[in-house]
């Protein structure tokens, strides 16, 4: 029987090596015993090339490993074995033992060979640090002002709530790419609304969310603060000002009906002055239909609204006149009006010019002055 010519041992060989000599020869594989990883319990984040959100244990574990193996073969992480794969597969099991990931390796060299099988173990210390953006935001540190105003007049209550929720909002979204895009702090002024934000990028952005839901216009200025003391460069605080045009209620002709417009969180509300029926469009659908210009809004100041009274009810029609002007008669289709209660002669009512049409959209009968 043939011998090992490294170690001497008897037995079946692959290419003049024992199955123990060749797997040494052909497969190298090594990962460290313990893996420390910076972990912040404030934001439940961990540290490799940058910090991450912890949001899913797996992943991270995946990561981990991935980083810290080393290997002579092309590896790939599984669940579980799976005969086809032509890579070396290492299959991962953990448990978690407080701030410890326990971690065991099953390891299969040869995809066609299971008899090669082998084992490892390690764990993953996650190891409490606290992280500069954590660092910052409970320090109260802030890198930019946006400060929110109304072109003519102080911003009401509501209004003011409405654009802190939708800020808020977008601050929310923006974390997930840029860590430091938190909200330090909000002040509600006489002039307006103060937030301080961790990220200048992020105030900017907000900024042009802002602008494109309600308009207006953006200015910067900006604040020596002083020298950064590693890098001796000046350190420039900056404020960045959005003055939005009058707050005032607005409309939105949708789809030949017409809408008081407000701001719901991230949604437009919109509520028919005809039968007071609520719709609610997501702000990226509401942008959508503004480029298709299947909405349009309108200006307080630029509606024009007339009185009407109806002068005769017929099954198919109402004839109506205005109360002012030419006072000529004219007919509206009973199906183009949607007022809740049904119109009878001797109704006050107001209409709504657009477009040449006339919207119903008052009511005030006879009979409730009766």
């Amino acid at each position: 029987m043939e011998s090992c010519f490294i170690c001497g041992e008897e037995g079946i060989l692959i290419e003049g090596r024992c199955r123990k000599c060749h797997i040494k020869e052909v497969f190298h594989f090594t990962i460290p015993g313990r893996i420390k990883v910076p972990y912040c319990k404030s934001c439940n984040s961990y540290y490799t090339n940058r910090w991450k959100i912890l949001d899913d244990k797996l992943s991270f574990i995946t990561e981990i490993l991935e980083i810290n193996i080393s290997s002579n073969h092309e590896i790939v992480l599984v669940n579980d074995f799976i005969k086809k794969k032509k890579n070396t597969q290492v299959r991962v099991d953990f448990t978690e033992e407080g701030n410890i990931f326990k971690i065991k390796l099953g390891i299969r060299p040869f995809s066609d060979d299971p008899s090669f099988d082998m084992e490892a173990e390690t764990e993953i210390l996650l190891s409490g640090e606290q992280c500069q953006r954590c660092s910052r935001f409970y320090g109260g540190y802030y890198e930019a002002i946006l400060q929110v105003r109304d072109e003519e007049k102080k911003i009401e209550t509501d209004k003011a709530t409405s654009i802190i929720d939708i800020i808020d909002d977008l601050s929310d979204r923006l974390i997930s790419k840029d860590r430091m895009a938190f909200i330090a702090r909000t002040e509600e002024k006489k002039e307006g609304i103060d937030i301080y934000m961790g990220s200048l990028s992020a105030a900017r952005k907000i900024a042009n969310e802002l602008i494109k839901r309600f308009g207006g216009t953006i200015g910067e200025s900006h604040k020596l603060m002083g020298l950064d003391r590693d890098s001796g460069k000046k350190i420039y605080r900056t404020t960045v000002t959005v003055r939005l045009k009058d707050l005032t209620q607005k409309y939105a002709y949708y789809r030949g009906h017409l809408y008081i417009l407000d701001v719901a969180g991230d949604n437009f509300k919109l509520t028919s002055l005809e039968d007071d029926e609520i719709l609610s469009i997501k702000g990226k659908e509401f942008e959508k239909e503004i480029k298709k210009e299947t909405i349009r809004i309108i200006e307080k100041d630029l509606l024009e609204v007339v009185e009407l009274i109806v002068t005769e009810v017929t099954p198919e029609r109402y004839q109506m006149m205005k109360l002012s002007g030419d006072y000529e008669p004219f007919y509206i289709p009973r199906e183009d009006v949607h007022l809740k209660n049904t119109l009878i002669a001797g109704d006050n009512v107001k209409g709504a010019i657009i477009d040449n049409r006339i919207i119903i959209i008052g009511h005030e009968s006879i009979i409730s002055n009766i």
